[in-house]
């Protein structure tokens, strides 16, 4: 069988290296080389996978975890990391069960998984960007730098929208589009937040509880805790990012979020306690009482947002000014005005419709022979290596239904 993968990113390069010998396989990259995305992943580290129980892995996929259960036991994250170290890339685990190469460096995966692949006989065709994939009455006609060629069989590893950078620019969706398939709406995700009144506090850091809440206040995600990082249109950070991938809606804007600068205190305990500095410390300026719960850049702006002064010495403050502050800096409401931009999101919300596609092998249920596999398709996940597993298990179902 002749096959033609479309994109040599981590989805495509696990794809040509499970596929059968036997087979004439091309990938087509537009890139000048491969897994141009995969070598920034992990900063550069490749977070390889996650070896959380499945039941935990599936909780860190908001969208279409349903659909992944089939190739997740297929291939799981034990048998990720083992098919690397049998490609002579040795893993260690981090915090929080996360899958690194020993090496430290994303060059080592990509490396080993192309030079696998090429022993076995796949043709890379870089600098080749597919313009054109039209059906013929056997197989696919795939155009290719003004030439065209015959494939019984298509794989689509296009990646999403983030990162256009790297070569995901969507062209796979419009290809879906193209033979029939539904595409659910592209959105950012493990990607920052820009506000309508950014704090300009470009790089501070601060560990917080936040949520996003509707325009009547209502809560529309779960709390979570973590590192928030102010960027200069809004905040991101990882407490961002999860918050964000589990933000259901297509669009955020006229949301709130909502935080809550002292996540290790209970409510009344931090009242006592700041209460407590404030009489204590009737000569200090009011910033350096507050300054105790978080840095001094981020105390001054909590301040601000609350309507008060931080000069103003706290023996001098009101009986209203003290009772209010310790409520804002507890639960604080921001004005969201977007998703961070595409272009700067780690992964993309929305894809080819995964009720389109068979998930025991990513056939289209629509087209014989085409196929979908990774980030093209409506599923993404939380951080911590369970978008590349997704894209390996997807890849590996797919190259077992084409054997």
């Amino acid at each position: 069988m002749k096959i033609a993968i479309v994109g040599a990113g981590a989805a495509g390069l696990m794809c040509a290296c499970m596929l059968s010998t036997e087979h004439n396989i091309h990938v087509f990259e537009k890139n000048a080389s491969a897994g141009k995305k995969l070598l920034v992943t992990g900063n550069g580290r490749c977070n390889l996978t996650n070896l959380v129980n499945p039941y935990a892995f599936l909780e860190n996929v908001p969208q279409n975890s349903k659909f992944l259960l089939g190739s997740l036991r297929e291939f799981s994250p034990k048998d990720a990391v083992k098919f690397f170290e049998q490609l002579g890339v040795p893993t260690h685990v981090e915090d929080d069960n996360r899958v690194f190469p020993s090496a430290g460096k994303a060059l080592s995966v990509k490396t080993a998984m192309e030079s696998f692949a090429k022993a076995r006989g796949v043709n890379f065709m870089f600098e080749s960007p597919v313009t054109c994939i039209d059906r013929a009455s056997k197989g696919f006609i795939v155009s290719v730098n003004g030439k065209q060629e015959l494939f019984d069989a298509v794989v689509i590893a296009t990646g999403g929208m983030s990162f256009p950078t790297t070569g995901s620019t969507g062209d796979g969706l419009v290809i879906a589009s193209k033979f029939g398939h539904s595409i659910v709406p592209i959105r950012p995700s493990l990607c920052g937040l820009q506000l309508e009144k950014p704090a300009n506090l470009q790089g501070a850091s601060v560990r917080c509880e936040v949520q996003v809440l509707n325009t009547e206040f209502v809560p529309v995600t779960q709390k979570q805790i973590g590192n928030m990082l102010f960027t200069k249109t809004g905040v991101s950070g990882p407490v961002i990012y999860e918050t964000v991938s589990k933000f259901k809606q297509q669009s955020i804007r006229g949301h709130f979020l909502q935080i809550n600068f002292t996540p290790s205190f209970g409510m009344k305990e931090f009242e006592e306690t700041f209460q407590k500095l404030l009489a204590e410390n009737p000569k200090k300026k009011l910033v350096h009482v507050v300054r105790a719960f978080m840095p001094l850049s981020v105390a001054d702006w909590v301040i601000k947002s609350a309507g008060q002064c931080g000069a103003k010495m706290c023996g001098q403050t009101t009986k209203h000014e003290r009772n209010v502050l310790p409520s804002f800096i507890r639960s604080a409401r921001v004005p969201i005005k977007d998703f961070e931009d595409i272009q700067f999101a780690t992964i993309t919300r929305g894809g080819v419709d995964v009720h389109e596609v068979n998930p025991q092998t990513m056939e289209s249920k629509l087209i014989p022979n085409l196929f979908f596999i990774g980030e093209v398709l409506d599923i993404d996940a939380l951080s911590g290596g369970f978008n590349l597993q997704i894209a390996f298990s997807t890849a590996v179902v797919c190259a077992r239904g084409l054997l």
